[in-house]
Formats: structure tokens, C-alpha cells, sequence
């Protein structure tokens, strides 16, 4: 009896890696340009993470996982270069997952949404061929792919940043990150997740800063055009020291940013050290009109004003950001939620039915039985 198991669970095994390889050597062209786009990061990152999972789990699991992943990855990747957004290879990690980096963020929350959407989409996508080679094959492998594609794409859909459905959420309302903190929270608890914990602690911490951002625009744009103001005077009143150092006195004390703060500190000490420089000539009876140092100290007061103005347009366009990247008009916030319902609903389903076959399979009735 035992040698009927036995063999039949080689048969089954090398069933797997014959479906695999016909698939493979089926879509061969495909693969060369998945090797071309793949970065040596990548790979060594997804073997590593391929032989850790081998370990624990075997070689199966960790084949589905990896697969997953990868196609998850490649969704984000295909929707960052439609919009021309230049992104960093993949990078698996174990126990984490994977992710690949923005290297510019998106210009608003449209864009971050569809980035966000394609990973589950592609993730949907990637097991869905799983079904009818269970239907042919009957092989356990091919269940828990739909099972582990279900769950991993679930999990990327609870809306709170930094996963995939808080970026979703951020199209419809960021409200929605405080019900995704809840979720999770429940979900971390009741598993002991030390990674859902860290995810919360991140989405609670990227929730306030906004709500912070948010409730102090208003401040901030009159600080813009006190600055502004401010600047003009400074540039028609370089030549004087006193009236510059007064403008720049009375600015440290209303401006908060912190930048901007610190050019202030800068131009208030080098004007310190010319009047210095100035009132030592007068005392040793040095002191001439020195049209040389004059200008080399214009020029000093010049660029540091130059700073001031390029530090100023960086204010600016964060509070421009924060004014409107989160604004999405009405048929947008629509597309997006219905996108959302649809994967979570698709997912759900393909997670369900991954479940009941893999339970009602004779291998595995025959093991929970014995």
C-alpha cells in the first residue's frame, strides 16, 4: 500500500514539472524578455528568497510564492512605465515580500491608484490559469497556487499605506486608511503579525503627517507669501546690511519651515561676520571704501538669497502636493472603487474555491483522516 502512494505521489510531481515545462518552453520568447528586463538584484534577491522558503515550507510552496510575487511585481512595474514613471528593479525579501521602487512619485492620486491596481490585477491574472489545470490534472499544486494567489493579493487590498489598497484608497477618500488600520490591527492581534503591526505603525504615522499637512495648509500659504514679499524686499535692500538683517530677523521668528529656517540662520550670521569685519576697520582705523569687498560681499548676500528663492519653490510645490494631489473628481473616485470591489470580490472567490477543492482532494482527506 505504502508503494502505491508513493509512486503515485512521483507520478504526480513529475505531472507538475511537465506542465511547468511545456508552459515554459511554450512561452520561451516570453521568458527571454522577462531575462532581459530582470536586474541581477532581482534575481539574486528572488533566489535567495526562493531557497529560504524551500526550506521551511518545500520547494513547491515556494516555487507558487515566488511566482506570485513576481507577476504581482511585473503589474506595477508594466503600469509605472505606461506613465512614463521610472522605477527601480524588483527586490525580493524574505518573510516581507516583494517590492520595487518609485523613483519619482506619481503626479497625483489617479496615478498612484492605477500603479496600486495593476499588482493585484496581474496577481488575479497570474493564478487564473491554475483552475482548468486543476480540472485536468487534479494535481494539489495547482489549488494551493489559487489558495496562496488569493490570500497574497487579499492581504495587498486592505486599504492603508503602504500596501496596494491604500493606494487605492487614497484616489477615493484617505479616510478610508483608518478603517484599513482597524483591519489590520484586528488581523495583527489575532495572528501575533510583527509585519502587519509594522505596516500599521507605518500607515498610522504616513495618516497623520498628512492629516498635519492638511490642516496647516492654510498656514503655510500665508507663510509662502510673507516669504515671497520678504524676498523682494531683500533683493532691493542687498546693499544695506541693516535693513537685510532686519527683514531676515523678523522672518526667523514667523517661519517655520525648517529649511527655509536655516538659510535665514546662514545669511543672519554671514551678515554678522561683514558688520564684524566692518566695525574692527573703524576701530583700528582701517575702514575705506572698498569697492572689491563691497561686491564680494553683495555677491555672498546675493546667493545666499538665490537659496532662500530655491528653497522657497520646494515649499511651494509641497504645498502644492498636499493642496491638490489628493483631489480626484467624481468618475475617477467611481473607476476606483469599482476596481477595488471587483478584486476583492474576484480574489475572495478564487481564495474560497481554492479551499474547498484542495479539502475535498482524496490526497488530502486521505492525510487529515490517518
Amino acid at each position: 500500500m505504502e508503494k502505491k502512494i508513493v509512486t503515485g505521489s512521483k507520478k504526480t510531481t513529475w505531472g507538475v514539472i511537465g506542465t511547468i515545462g511545456a508552459l515554459l518552453l511554450g512561452k520561451f520568447k516570453y521568458l527571454l524578455v522577462i531575462f532581459k528586463i530582470l536586474k541581477l538584484q532581482t534575481l539574486v534577491s528572488m533566489f535567495i528568497y526562493l531557497g529560504t522558503y524551500a526550506l521551511i515550507f518545500g520547494w513547491k510552496f515556494a516555487v507558487a510564492l515566488v511566482y506570485l510575487l513576481f507577476v504581482h511585481e511585473m503589474g506595477h512595474l508594466y503600469a509605472a512605465k505606461r506613465i512614463k514613471l521610472p522605477v527601480s528593479p524588483a527586490l525580493f525579501i524574505p518573510f516581507v515580500g516583494a517590492v520595487i521602487g518609485l523613483k519619482e512619485m506619481p503626479k497625483n492620486a489617479k496615478d498612484e491608484g492605477f500603479i496600486a491596481y495593476m499588482g493585484p490585477l496581474f496577481g488575479l491574472l497570474s493564478f487564473l490559469p491554475a483552475i482548468p489545470l486543476y480540472i485536468f490534472t487534479h494535481e494539489p499544486f495547482w489549488a494551493l497556487l489559487i489558495i496562496l494567489g488569493g490570500m497574497v493579493n487579499l492581504f495587498n487590498l486592505i486599504p492603508i499605506t503602504p500596501l496596494d489598497g491604500g493606494r487605492i484608497a487614497a484616489g477615493i477618500s484617505t479616510k478610508l486608511w483608518g478603517l484599513g488600520i482597524i483591519l489590520l490591527l484586528t488581523y495583527s492581534v489575532m495572528n501575533l503579525s510583527f509585519i502587519g503591526f509594522l505596516i500599521v505603525v507605518l500607515g498610522s504615522t504616513e495618516w497623520y503627517k498628512l492629516y498635519k499637512k492638511q490642516k496647516n495648509l492654510q498656514a503655510h500659504k500665508l507663510e509662502i507669501q510673507e516669504l515671497e514679499s520678504a524676498i523682494e524686499k531683500l533683493k532691493h535692500e542687498s546693499h544695506h546690511l541693516d535693513s537685510v538683517q532686519e527683514t531676515v530677523k523678523k522672518l526667523r521668528w514667523s517661519i517655520k519651515n525648517l529649511e527655509i529656517s536655516e538659510v535665514l540662520r546662514s545669511l543672519n550670521v554671514e551678515i554678522e561676520k561683514m558688520k564684524r569685519e566692518l566695525y574692527l576697520q573703524q576701530l583700528t582705523g582701517t575702514y575705506s571704501v572698498n569697492e572689491e569687498a563691497g561686491a564680494d560681499n553683495q555677491q555672498v548676500i546675493e546667493g545666499l538669497i538665490g537659496s532662500l528663492e530655491e528653497k522657497l519653490a520646494e515649499y511651494k510645490k509641497e504645498v502644492k502636493i498636499t493642496e491638490t494631489y489628493y483631489k480626484t473628481d467624481k468618475k475617477t473616485k467611481a473607476k476606483l472603487f469599482l476596481i477595488y470591489i471587483g478584486l476583492v470580490l474576484a480574489l475572495s472567490l478564487s481564495y474560497y474555491y481554492g479551499n474547498e477543492i484542495l479539502m475535498n482532494h482524496p490526497e488530502i482527506q486521505k492525510a487529515m483522516n490517518r
